[in-house]
């Protein structure tokens, strides 16, 4: 289990040194990635990820308990939600360029749509969809993938919004404290 809780620690913590903006800087002048950082940071995603995947499967996966019908329905219908949920946001930004295969076009502060009932809709649906995968595998392993995200979250929403607040300044702060970060408000203002 160490080797799956050092894969997903390492991926986290790549993940959120190449999202800042002096390692994107440094990258975009010592290296030439300008155009195509978004992409080499996919790319590594990737390749971590991968890593996790396998760490996972040599990890304990011995059930905690029997799955029911209940589980396994409501275990797919939040993998489902969550990743409709995350993919809608993605697309949002356009897919391909959040992906580095195009790229980014600046739009501004987005407040429509998901964005204008909750900060994050990638993060809730993946909190979603890790809840769903706790439900179709109650394991050792799937906890502490999941428990370890759930410690990240808080990191990586944090240092998001800090280049956030800097990039949009007070129109981004009036945004905190409009709309929630991760649970969606369903009222309009």
């Amino acid at each position: 289990m160490w080797h799956l809780a050092l894969s997903l620690i390492v991926f986290y913590a790549v993940h959120s040194a190449l999202a800042l903006t002096g390692v994107k800087r440094w990258a975009g002048e010592r290296l030439g990635l300008v155009r195509w950082y978004r992409l080499a940071y996919s790319i590594q995603s990737v390749v971590l990820l991968g890593w996790v995947w396998s760490a996972y499967r040599h990890a304990d996966r011995s059930l905690w308990c029997e799955l029911s019908t209940g589980m396994i329905i409501g275990g797919i219908l939040l993998m489902l939600l969550g990743a409709l949920l995350a993919g809608v946001a993605v697309l949002r930004f356009g897919g391909s360029a959040f992906l580095g295969l195009r790229p980014e076009v600046p739009s501004g502060l987005v407040r429509s749509g998901l964005h204008g009932r909750m900060r994050h809709p990638i993060y809730t649906g993946t909190i979603m969809v890790l809840l769903g995968w706790l439900l179709l595998a109650p394991t050792p392993a799937t906890a502490l993938c999941i428990a370890i995200t759930f410690v990240y979250l808080p990191l990586g929403i944090h240092l998001e919004e800090r280049k956030l607040i800097a990039v949009f300044g007070d129109a981004y702060r009036r945004y905190q404290q409009e709309v929630p970060a991760l649970w969606p408000r369903w009222h309009t203002r």
